[in-house]
Formats: C-alpha cells, structure tokens, sequence
C-alpha cells in the first residue's frame, strides 16, 4: 500500500474534520480547565450567527483569564475562556464576542459560581437552520445536552436575524418561527422555564434598506419575543457601533452588549424562575409512580411542554409581587392524566397570576393513568401551601385551586372530597386542612359519569368551595359534563358561576382566539369579588 504524503495526510484530515462539521480552533487554544461542582456551575448557551462569534479581532490581545469562566471547546472540553470562544466557520476569523462579558457581569452577582458558555453561534446562518430539524439546531442540542453532564443550564443567549431581513417571507415568518423553537428547545432540554434573552440587531442594519430590507420586521419580531412567551429577557443594541462594516459590532460594543445580556438574564431570573419543591420527603410518597424515566411525551408537539412518566411530583412557586401576604392558586396543568403540559397550562397560567398579585404555585403531578395518585399530590399540595404559607408570604385562609381539562377534574375532585384523606399521614404537614378555598375549573374534562349524571367522583355533599366554570359550546368532548355539574351545584344550592362561551375549542389555556378569550378578564373580576385579589 502507498504511503501518504505528510502534506496531504494534513489536507485529507482537514477534509474529513469539515465533512463531519468539526471546526478547527482558531488562534492559540487556552488552558484545560476542570469544571467545578455541578451545583456550581452555571452553563450558558451562546446561539446566533457572526454578531454572537464576533467579528472584530481587535482586543484580543492583552486577555486576562478568569478561572471561573469556561468555555466548551469543539471537542467537548472545557477550557478558560478567552475570545475568540466560538470556532472557525468559514474563512473569517472570529474575534471578540459578548459570551465572556457576559460571563463576568454575571459573576459580580454571584462570585462564588463559576459559569460555562456553549459556543454554538455559526456565521451567515438563517433562521431556518436552527429551528428543530435543521443542522445547527441537533448540534446546539448535543453540546448543551454534553454540557448538562457537568454543571447546571441556566440559560441561552441568542443574536441572529441578519440573514433572515434580505428576504420579506422570511422577515414576516421571523416571529412565529423563532417562538416555535424557543418551545422546541425547553421542549427537548426538559426544561419549560428556561430563561432566554435574545439580543437585538444593530441600528445600522436601517441605513441600508437595499440590502437589509426588512430589518425593521425583524426588529420588531425580536422587540417583541417577551410578549410571545413567558422567561424571554431582551438586550436592547441601541447605540452600539459596528466595526466599520456596517455589519458587525466593534469590540467594545460587544463587551457592552455583553453587559446588556447578562443584565435582562439577571433580571429575568430574579423575577421569572419559580422555585420548586418535591411534594413528598423521600420514601414516605403513598402509591406508586412510572416505571419509566421522566421526559417529554412521544410524539412531541411543538405548541406546548408536555411531561409524561413523572414519579416526583413537584410544586413550582410563583410569588406575587411585593412583601405583604398574598391569595395563592394552586394550578393544576391539563394532560388527560397521561402527561401535564407544564408551561401553556402552567407557567404562563402562573405569570398571568402573578400579574393579579396572585401568588401561583404549578403542581407536577403523578402521570400516566395514575389519577389517585395525582390527588394524593393535589391534597398534600394544599396541605404543603398552607405549612409553608409564612415562609412564602401567602394568606393560609385564601388558598385556591385552578385546574385545565383533566386538571379541571383534578381541581373538582379535591375541592369535593377534602374530607376523604385520599393518604394516611406521613408527617406534620398531614395535619393541614387541605380544602381549597375556591376553584376555578378551565374548560374541565370528566365531569360527567356519560349517563347523564355528574361523575361519582364529585361529592355534591361536601361544603364544595365558590367555584368558576370556564368553558364553551364547540368543545364537543368535554362541554356536555361541565352543563352537568353546573345543573347540579344549582339545585344542590352550591356557591358558584358558569362562563358559557360559544366557542374556542380546547386546551387554549390564555392563548384563545375564539369568544372564549374573555374569560381571563372574567376570571379577574370572579376572584375579586372573592376577595381574591392583593
């Protein structure tokens, strides 16, 4: 057999590391670091194309290291941080990115941390290939998923959207197809309240509309990425040179939009992150849980996060704003007891509260087909609020639930049958009342036992708390069981009022477009005459 040449044994291992879409470093590589404990480590996605690499080579030299910022390498392996962080991707040089300022603003919050960026960005890339199925997508996910073996993911940075403001389709699906993957990405991480702060393009893409000519489009669907999800923070570029192209931010307005980031991240995660808490101590949870590990549900679906095989159930606390005790809603997600849709039917139901001065609390409860225990967890939950109710500043005596489709049911359930322990005691927080004080029952599932009575499940017996019920005519499956109930609480003389809409569907949770996206502004006006409300 031939030998090779050295020279072309060089070009053909060049070949093959750009066939499989492994970049080559560019510039002197830093030290190999080991990552510190994982609790510790704070892991960032950097997402994007060139304004995210950074293109302006000048400032790097004269870089200090700081220890306590890593950079993931190609490889993998984690290295002190020191620009250029992202790889070779074309036959520009990268340079000074926002990643490492980012990184040490960050850490002035919290010195003691050690955080981890991801580069992942690639120069000239569009949209298109980072939504999920396109290229540069599966590799962000394997690296972050890489990433998540050492330390914890606490958040992405994006800045992309050049490339998609030459195009007037592109520019006007811009909007709908970054929210989309936004959602695939919590989706595919397990991680449904994943902070992201996406970083605006520079001012000076406007003073060129022959080649930018729907940059104000772009702009704009990125200005407006907050009100389209919950946990999106935004870094504005106001006043942020560029390098002389008219393309790229210059070195110092990269280490200031850097400083932006981390200053929406900060803020986010300071106002938008619940803390949660498992319902039981270990080893004292009554009944079983799934065999099978905890994850999204198969087949996935784009337009929500949904969790199936959960055999931890949690309460996720949202505390409403100020430090005066507040009303609290337990929310009960919807999933027909086979999955709970953690962010359209949770998170996002939690913020909606929170804006109420209503402190919201997301219980993840025990699913599939496991509907005594998802009432086990829905009791100790009320029981759990009502313990803590000092420590998190909520009015023991004002503690309702909300429940969506199945977790309709679920909230009817346990405000009919509190007087039935579903558990025996298993520790102090037992000797709580577990009987909520109202309910709100969203376009509820199950009411009816399909024989024209209510479900047998329901206890029309019990001192059943005020209620609302939310729903309307075209829900075909589950409308005919929420009249039902409705005529039962009324000859049983039972505090309570019925929103009856003419459409809307199902599962719309606050993203309605039909006649029943007036029940959010109902629902306000019911609580308050609860005396709900701050």
């Amino acid at each position: 057999m031939a030998s090779i040449e050295p020279m072309a044994m060089h070009r053909l291992v060049v070949l093959v590391l750009l066939f499989f879409g492994i970049n080559t470093p560019s510039g002197a590589e830093s030290a190999l670091a080991k990552p510190p404990e994982k609790e510790s480590f704070d892991i960032y996605l950097l997402m994007g194309q060139s304004n995210m690499v950074g293109r302006d080579t000048r400032g790097l030299s004269g870089q200090v290291d700081e220890p306590r910022v890593l950079a993931m390498d190609g490889e993998g392996a984690w290295r002190i941080a020191r620009d250029p962080i992202h790889m070779k991707d074309s036959r520009i040089e990268p340079g000074v990115g926002p990643g490492i300022s980012f990184a040490l603003e960050m850490l002035k919050a919290s010195p003691e941390r050690s955080i981890g960026l991801v580069p992942c960005a690639v120069g000239g890339s569009p949209l298109k290939r980072w939504v999920k199925g396109g290229d540069l997508y599966e590799k962000a996910l394997a690296r972050a998923k890489a990433s998540a073996k050492d330390g914890v993911i606490r958040g992405v940075l994006w800045l992309q959207g050049e490339s998609d403001t030459e195009d007037e389709k592109n520019a006007a699906s811009y909007e709908a197809r970054l929210t989309g993957m936004f959602k695939d990405l919590r989706a595919d991480l397990g991680s449904p309240d994943l902070p992201i702060v996406v970083g605006q393009l520079g001012e000076f893409l406007l003073q060129q509309p022959a080649r930018f000519a729907h940059a104000e489009t772009v702009r704009a669907a990125i200005r407006h990425m907050p009100e389209m999800l919950p946990r999106i923070g935004y870094a504005d570029s106001a006043g942020l040179e560029h390098k002389g192209d008219q393309l790229h931010f210059s070195t110092a307005a990269e280490r200031e939009f850097g400083q932006r980031f981390a200053r929406a991240m900060t803020d986010l995660q300071s106002k938008v992150i619940g803390t949660s808490c498992e319902l039981w101590r270990e080893g004292k949870m009554p009944g079983k849980g799934s065999r099978e590990p905890e994850g999204p549900r198969s087949p996935e679906r784009t337009d929500a996060i949904r969790i199936t095989n959960v055999s931890r159930p949690t309460l996720t606390l949202f505390q409403a704003p100020g430090e005066q005790k507040a009303p609290a809603v337990i929310v009960c997600p919807g999933g027909g007891y086979g999955y709970v849709v953690l962010d359209k039917e949770g998170s996002e139901v939690a913020s909606w509260l929170n804006s109420k001065g209503i402190t919201a609390l997301v219980l993840k409860y025990r699913v599939p087909n496991n509907h005594m225990g998802a009432l086990q967890d829905l009791q100790r939950a009320l029981r759990l609020t009502r313990a803590k109710a000092a420590e998190w500043r909520i009015d023991p005596a004002r503690v309702g639930v909300m429940g969506f489709s199945a977790g309709g049911h679920l909230a009817a359930w346990a405000s009919t049958r509190f007087g039935e322990p579903a558990y025996e005691r298993v520790d102090e927080v037992d000797g709580q009342n577990c009987r909520p004080d109202f309910a709100m029952l969203i376009y509820p599932a199950y009411l009816d036992d399909k024989q024209g009575g209510v479900s047998p499940d329901l206890d029309l017996k019990a001192e059943i708390p005020p209620t609302l019920i939310v729903h309307n005519e075209d829900d075909s499956s589950f409308i005919t069981g929420s009249k039902i109930y409705h005529e039962a609480l009324v000859a049983a003389k039972k505090p309570h009022e019925f929103l009856l809409y003419a459409n809307g569907g199902h599962g719309y949770a606050l993203r309605c477009t039909g006649e029943a996206k007036a029940w959010p502004e109902a629902a306000s006006v019911w609580l308050a005459k609860q005396g709900v409300k701050p």
